[in-house]
């Protein structure tokens, strides 16, 4: 089985709401990433149930027909904060981006360990479903996780992937993944 993991695509960051829309660059980068996933052979899409994750399957689903699985434990650590915070407005803070790179699911007012936990069980429930190419439409720090669970790695984050880009993996259980690919971004147009 080959997974596609996607991040979301950039979302509205100007009204300080916990599950923002995607904005226009955010709109554009999910139709540009549904005319790659059209040619694909994408059979399943599953997604967190996160409006900025949703409406960025959204275009894939019209597309191809097929219905969408939202899996709660794909949803970001964010998901029960006062606001969303993009990575480029932490960025701007050092000491806000240190505080955020030193234990960034806390940060976001999760428990690191049931976080990875709960994804990881989410991850599993897509392993599980069947399809020969699935794409999962979740968020930086799921993709961490399952990326950091692959690879053998002891933190949960190494990668900062960029909206609407795809990190591919085969296998067919948690025991037995491979990452084929971080970060693919070529399909957009900047």
């Amino acid at each position: 089985m080959q997974i596609l993991m996607i991040r979301h695509g950039r979302p509205e960051t100007q009204n300080g709401a916990s599950d923002p829309d995607l904005c226009d660059v955010g709109r554009k980068q999910a139709r540009d990433l549904c005319a790659f996933l059209a040619r694909s052979g994408v059979a399943r899409l599953v997604s967190s149930p996160l409006r900025r994750a949703l409406q960025t399957a959204a275009p894939t689903a019209e597309a191809l027909g097929l219905d969408v699985a939202v899996i709660d434990g794909l949803a970001e650590a964010d998901r029960f904060g006062a606001g969303y915070r993009s990575i480029e407005e932490l960025r701007r803070e050092p000491a806000v981006w240190d505080r955020f790179l030193a234990d960034p699911v806390g940060f976001l007012g999760a428990d690191p360990v049931a976080f990875k936990r709960e994804v990881l069980g989410a991850f599993d429930s897509v392993l599980t479903g069947g399809a020969a190419k699935v794409a999962v439409f979740t968020h930086g720090l799921p993709i961490n996780v399952v990326l950091s669970h692959a690879l053998g790695l002891h933190r949960i984050t190494h990668f900062v992937p960029h909206y609407c880009s795809i990190s591919r993996l085969n296998g067919d259980s948690l025991d037995r993944l491979s990452v084929i690919s971080v970060n693919e971004t070529t399909f957009l147009e900047f």
